[in-house]
């Protein structure tokens, strides 16, 4: 006897139906959960979403694993999302810090595979985000596991950077705080079998130009060159016009995760790092260093890549720093980029 088949109801009533009793629950999260009403499958096709599904898988009609119609392999495929929460260890220390993330997660695709498995990364990001990690290394270790695996793929990459927020205390003739925030970076690349990692922190900080105050001392005269000299004398440092600058630390094949801490003194002892919420005295101060300690954004580069391998006496010769920045000019109608990428066996050779 025939099959009847059953009349597909419109789109609005399928829209507005509730979801029915047996539907699976979502299970238990830290995050907020919300589950949407939708009809179930059988509800709007002939088939059951198990019998298509295995049809599909039994007659070779699943697209993804269909041969490609010109065979040839794709270095990277995957996909980029935004605002994924990641609950990690503090590593400023007190607790855990929730972190929302860009994410990327990138697979090579061989050449006899026609696409990636879309949802299969999808589910990967929502079953990580509910649980909690020792550091940002110990999520992106465990997202390339299951992106590789998942993907079947021979080399995979993921990028993940997100905000740490964290509060400072001003103490000063009022006692204020601060809201401040980090940016922190991870990328995990696997190939021939093995991880590598670059671990990364963001902060902004401000430059003064040597520039102008040099150019200042050669305009005086014989009269008028007491009065640097004077200033000088008195530690004072002489005018020039400061920038703005966003500058990205990474560090490519540490042993382990790095620890933010160590990292945040070395770069203060290079940088005058910004300051949102800053009483007048704290404005006087920030300036005051800046200018006492002008660079160029080539000083920032060189002198924070040495202090750095100092501070990480431990790690091979073949860990590599990376250093992005951009200056922010307040006297140009432009901004200026620099980058440095060395190893710690160049920056320990010209420090001997």
């Amino acid at each position: 006897m025939p099959s009847v088949k059953r009349p597909v109801p419109k789109v609005s009533e399928m829209l507005m139906r509730p979801p029915v009793p047996e539907r699976k629950k979502t299970p238990d999260s830290v995050l907020a959960v919300h589950q949407r009403h939708l009809p179930e499958f059988q509800e709007v096709f002939e088939r059951s979403a198990e019998e298509t599904i295995a049809s599909m898988n039994e007659t070779g009609r699943d697209v993804a694993s269909q041969p490609a119609k010109h065979p040839l392999s794709i270095r990277s495929m995957g996909v980029a999302r935004t605002s994924i929460p990641v609950i990690i260890t503090n590593p400023l220390g007190g607790g855990l810090a929730h972190i929302s993330c860009s994410v990327d997660l990138l697979v090579g695709l061989a050449a006899e595979k026609r696409g990636i498995h879309v949802s299969r990364m999808g589910d990967v990001l929502a079953r990580l985000a509910g649980e909690q990690y020792d550091s940002l290394h110990h999520y992106a270790s465990r997202l390339i596991e299951l992106l590789r695996t998942t993907q079947h793929a021979e080399t995979a990459h993921v990028r993940v950077q997100g905000q740490l927020p964290y509060l400072e205390a001003i103490e000063g003739v009022k006692s204020k705080s601060s809201l401040e925030s980090l940016g922190l970076s991870i990328e995990a690349e696997f190939a021939n079998g093995q991880t590598q990692f670059t671990q990364g922190v963001i902060f902004s900080h401000i430059t003064a130009c040597p520039c102008v105050q040099q150019t200042y001392r050669q305009s005086h005269d014989d009269e008028s060159s007491s009065f640097v000299n004077e200033l000088e004398l008195r530690q004072m440092p002489l005018m020039t016009h400061s920038q703005r600058c966003r500058t990205h630390v990474k560090l490519r094949g540490l042993a382990g995760p790095m620890n933010l801490l160590e990292l945040l003194d070395s770069i203060d002892r290079v940088a005058v790092r910004c300051q949102n919420t800053m009483p007048r005295e704290f404005e006087l101060l920030t300036v005051f260093l800046a200018h006492a300690r002008p660079q160029f954004l080539e000083d920032v580069l060189r002198d924070l890549s040495a202090d750095l391998a100092k501070t990480l006496p431990d790690e091979s010769d073949s860990a590599r720093i990376v250093i992005d920045s951009i200056s922010m000019e307040s006297i140009h109608d432009f901004d200026l980029h620099g980058q440095i990428d060395t190893s710690l066996a160049e920056v320990r050779a010209i420090s001997r």
